[in-house]
C-alpha cells in the first residue's frame, strides 16, 4: 500500500473521529505524520492543524443545517480559540520538538484523565 493510500485512510478515520466527537483527529493525524510522513513535530503538528481546518468546516456545516449549535457559546469559545491559536503557534515556532512531543503527550493524558473524571 503506498503512503499517498495510507493517508487517505487514516484521513477517513480522522474525520470520521472529529465529525463524531467534535475534536480527537489530532490524536491519529500526529502520530501518522512524524511515523509514516517522517515529519518532525513541528510539521506534523502545523500540518494536522491544517486538515483539522477542513475537517471542523465540513462538520460545523453539517451540525449548522441540522440546527444543533450553540451560537452565544460559540463566539465566546472563538474569542479564546483565536487567542490560544496565536499563543499555541508561537509556542510550537519556539519549542524543541522533543519538548513538543512531551507536551502533546501530557496533553493526552490529560484529556484522558479528565474525559474519565467528568
Amino acid at each position: 500500500m503506498t503512503k499517498n493510500i495510507k493517508f487517505i485512510i487514516c484521513g477517513i478515520i480522522a474525520g470520521i473521529i472529529n465529525g463524531f466527537f467534535g475534536a480527537g483527529a489530532g490524536l491519529i493525524l500526529v502520530p501518522l505524520m512524524s511515523g509514516v510522513g517522517k515529519l518532525d513535530s513541528k510539521k506534523s503538528h502545523a500540518t494536522t492543524l491544517s486538515c483539522v481546518l477542513f475537517m471542523c468546516i465540513c462538520g460545523s456545516f453539517v451540525y449548522f443545517f441540522n440546527k444543533v449549535i450553540d451560537y452565544k457559546l460559540t463566539i465566546f469559545c472563538v474569542i479564546g480559540s483565536v487567542i490560544g491559536s496565536l499563543i499555541g503557534t508561537k509556542l510550537l515556532k519556539n519549542l524543541k520538538n522533543n519538548i513538543i512531543d512531551l507536551i502533546f503527550s501530557i496533553a493526552l493524558i490529560g484529556a484522558g484523565v479528565c474525559m474519565i473524571l467528568f
